[in-house]
């Protein structure tokens, strides 16, 4: 029988299906619209996807990756009999479906029973009713975070349309939920900033509140708007008293203009400098403000601190100052008055007896030779203040301190005596830059007091070394450098807390009257400060005392002093001439030109360096010398003998003073310096030898009247000593082989085809060598060494083809006898200090040459030995 209707069309009921799906698609986006929490995305998009697949129940869960966990959250269920799932699962409990959702798969199961992936599991399903499943995967970078689930009672089969559909309320429910997570961090964070800005806002009003320094807003005319609490404290003004008014109203009026301009300035963008101003007080009296303020917003925000009682304390302790300046210069006074008047004693009896015509020749003797020593003594008590007030003319040179305290031990035992023990300590190569005799003479000092402090029988330890720092001393902060530190300690009674404070003050001393004029320690503390050091006492009373003087590590290639005193008959001493005099004291310029008469010169004398220049502009070519003092008004004697290089270059200078400012100020004037008192002998050597010079060269110190040749044997014995001193620095000598260097001498050998190669250093008495190859000796002569030559001419390689034909080793008997050497090439090892330490050299017993390239290699080598020499040595001062 035929129906009355027509079967509906199955393709119109599935385009009816998706026109509803897409209608839920976009009822599910205007609901999400509105939604700002996660909860009400999911339940929102939840309950339209279960409707609209007539499923059991839908909902969402959050998946941990790692432990391959799903906690799902409240879902939507089709009617209160169905169980809810919500709550934590473990995927693997039912299959291993969760395989395909890492890789971003839809699970769609028809049949929890049937399908391989959960039929193992398909009781853990029933239990909580489902029968059909599907799964959709929620990913983020890559990673699976979630994933919209959908399930069934009964078999079911996902449909393609169902599968898009649940795509799409999952994208959508995915991008909701990250949106509304975006707003929901943008809010908190609005919230925190607007806490902080609360908070900070709070924090300035309470600075603002509590600050005891004037705060203040102004305009740029000086109208204040705003001024805080402080205002009232310190200047006893309330803010209702300050505002509309100007601030320049209350500065006072010497000071307006700088306030002005300072305005002024810091409207056109410049920064506002420093200012201190008087500001007036509600009762009229002023008070010292210090300023600092900057713009912004049109306004100037500025700060004031009361520095009234700073500068009152400042004021207070300028007074202080004062007085103990006066109450040392009474000491002082006192002090030089004495010491000089017993002094002037001996020379006034001594001169009354020579003018006496019964005196006999042995007593005018004794009486000459009593002023010639209290000269002497006078000298030396001139030398100790000056030291002490810093204004010495000191004679800076280079020597090896550790040296110096060896050559003064033995006079150092005799003059503690047989009953104390003198123990030294040296460390290598302790240069400093230091007038030589006075640091002999400040160890002698603090040697004697050591011996005193100890009652004449102890121990006293004298120590040199390197530090790394100059310590905290006298409310100076530490400073990092090098040092060289002589220690002086005694086992002596120890000096009390309050005697330390004011040791070092001059005339200052605890021995009683007769022992001590206190000027020994003021000496030592002067020296070492002008040197550029510092003094650091330690002492504990009962055990005893430490002084230990620190001293500026000596710059590489500088001169070494040598001691040497010129031996020249005064007869000898003058070459004749003209010398110029520049003396401004009429007794003093008598006696030099009595004096230099006497040695046979010519003389013309003025009294100051206006005079002289113009004598000089006359004809200086009739002038042998200019001998000048330094202490003269208007020009100096420093800026005058400038004045006399630049413009007559040949012409010699001597300089001669016993005090100057200016010679402490610039002590590498460069000059030759002779300081007063002196005597005869001195004034005639120094001339002579600024005659015999080229008139430009200024005399180093010790050499002064040296002949030529002498002055270049001592030279070269300086030059020596420091090279020595730079090779003991490494502390490479008489070490066990090393691969560091056996490599290069390997490579030398290979490279100049040669049975020998040598790192030799040159030392005392020998040349040793630190890596070999070819030879078994590890040291010879040095009075043999090719290397000995060779390091005379750091800057080149020697280069001996055929030692039998060449003078200087023809004979040798490295030459005539084994190793019969023929061939040598020696590359100096130069340190990056500017000193030769020996060679690398290649050796053969058979004439050969090098080319080019295999020099060069040469070269590089030794270049490369240094840097590991100095590596090396840098490592062991690092190491502790």
């Amino acid at each position: 029988m035929t129906s009355l209707f027509p079967a509906e069309d199955p393709g119109l009921e599935r385009r009816r299906q998706i026109e509803h799906k897409q209608a839920v698609l976009v009822q599910l986006g205007d609901q999400l619209r509105g939604l700002t929490t996660a909860e009400q995305i999911t339940d929102a998009a939840s309950s339209l996807c279960g409707m609209a697949m007539q499923a059991t129940r839908a909902g969402y869960g959050v998946v941990d990756e790692v432990d391959e966990l799903v906690d799902v959250r409240p879902e939507w269920r089709r009617d209160a009999a169905t169980e809810s799932v919500a709550g934590v699962h473990r995927f693997r409990d039912f299959g291993s479906y969760i395989d395909n959702l890492h890789r971003g798969e839809v699970v769609s199961i028809a049949d929890v029973a049937l399908d391989p992936r959960t039929s193992p599991h398909r009781q853990a399903f029933r239990n909580l009713g489902i029968t059909a499943l599907l799964n959709v995967p929620l990913m983020r970078a890559g990673q699976l975070k979630g994933l919209l689930l959908v399930h069934d009672d009964k078999p079911r089969t996902w449909t393609p349309e169902e599968i898009a559909f649940a795509h799409g309320v999952a994208d959508r429910t995915w991008a909701a939920m990250a949106t509304a997570d975006a707003v929901a961090q943008l809010r908190a964070l609005n919230e925190r900033l607007e806490r902080e800005v609360q908070q900070r806002t709070a924090d300035r009003n309470r600075l603002w509140q509590l600050s005891t320094d004037l705060n203040v807003i102004t305009r740029f005319d000086g109208e204040i708007t705003a001024a805080n609490p402080a205002w009232e404290r310190v200047l006893g003004w309330h803010e209702g008293e300050l505002l509309g008014r100007t601030l320049f109203e209350l500065i006072h009026p010497d000071d307006r203009p700088q306030v002005v301009e300072a305005t002024v300035a810091l409207g056109a963008g410049a920064p506002f400098p420093p200012l201190e101003t008087r500001c007036r007080h509600h009762d009229g009296s002023y008070r010292s403000i210090s300023w600092s303020a900057a713009t912004g917003d049109g306004l100037i925000f500025a700060a004031g601190r009361d520095v009234s009682a700073a500068k009152a304390l400042q004021l207070a302790e300028e007074k202080l100052r004062q007085s103990q300046k006066l109450e040392a210069v009474g000491q002082l006074t006192g002090g030089v008055a004495h010491d000089f008047n017993n002094l002037l004693t001996v020379i006034s009896t001594s001169v009354a007896l020579l003018r006496r015509p019964a005196t006999s020749p042995e007593r005018r003797e004794r009486a000459i030779d009593a002023i010639a020593r209290t000269v002497t003594r006078a000298a030396r008590l001139t030398g100790q203040l000056l030291a002490f007030a810093r204004r010495q003319a000191l004679t800076p040179s280079v020597f090896d301190a550790a040296h110096n305290v060896e050559a003064i031990v033995d006079m150092i035992g005799t003059l503690v005596g047989a009953r104390i023990e003198v123990v030294t300590d040296m460390a290598p190569g302790c240069f400093i830059d230091a007038d030589s005799g006075q640091f002999d003479t400040a160890i002698v000092n603090l040697a004697v007091n050591a011996r005193d402090a100890m009652d004449g029988a102890g121990r006293l330890s004298v120590t040199v070394r390197r530090v790394d720092e100059l310590p905290a001393l006298r409310l100076h902060a530490a400073e990092q450098g090098d040092y060289v530190a002589v220690s002086v300690t005694d086992t002596g009674c120890g000096i009390g807390p309050d005697e330390l404070q004011r040791i070092f003050e001059p005339f200052y001393t605890t021995k009683p009257v007769g022992q001590g004029t206190g000027l020994g320690l003021s000496q030592v503390f002067g020296f070492a400060k002008q040197s550029g050091g510092d003094v650091e006492v330690r002492s504990t009373v009962g055990q005893g005392t430490s002084f230990t003087l620190y001293f500026p590590l000596a710059g590489a290639g500088m001169t070494q002093a040598v001691d040497a005193t010129p031996a020249r008959a005064l007869e000898d001493a003058a070459r004749g001439g003209t010398v110029l005099i520049i003396e401004d004291n009429p007794e003093v310029a008598e006696a030099v030109d009595a004096t230099l008469k006497e040695l046979g010169y010519a003389t013309v004398l003025v009294t100051d360096a206006g005079q002289a220049l113009m004598v000089l502009d006359s004809g200086w070519d009739r002038f042998s010398a200019v001998f000048s003092d330094v202490v003269m008004a208007g020009m100096d004697g420093v800026a005058l003998a400038r004045e006399i290089r630049q413009r007559w270059s040949k012409l010699p200078v001597v300089l001669t003073s016993g005090y100057s400012h200016v010679l402490v100020e610039q002590a590498d004037h460069g000059f030759p310096l002779i300081a007063k008192p002196y005597d005869v002998d001195t004034l005639a050597q120094a001339m002579l030898a600024a005659i015999d010079g080229d008139g430009v060269r200024p005399l180093p110190p010790g050499h002064a009247g040296l002949p030529v040749a002498l002055r270049s044997f001592l030279d070269d014995a300086q030059a020596e000593t420091r090279r020595q001193a730079e090779l003991d620095a490494l502390q490479i000598l008489d070490t066990p082989p090393e691969a560091a260097f056996d490599d290069l001498v390997r490579m030398a050998a290979d490279i100049c085809g040669t049975p020998i190669a040598l790192v030799s250093l040159i030392d005392r008495g020998r040349q040793w060598f630190k890596a070999k190859v070819g030879l078994e000796a590890t040291e010879t002569p040095r009075e043999f060494a090719f290397c000995e030559h060779a390091i005379q001419q750091p800057d080149q390689l020697m280069v001996v083809e055929d030692a039998t034909k060449d003078h200087r080793f023809a004979s040798n008997p490295l030459v005539t006898s084994d190793p019969n050497i023929r061939f040598y090439a020696g590359a100096p090892l130069v340190s990056s200090a500017g000193f030769a330490l020996g060679t690398l050299c290649v050796i053969a017993p058979s004439s050969r040459q090098l080319d080019g390239r295999q020099s060069e290699m040469l070269r590089h080598l030794a270049e490369e030995a240094v840097k590991r020499l100095e590596q090396r040595r840098d490592r062991l001062r690092q190491t502790p």
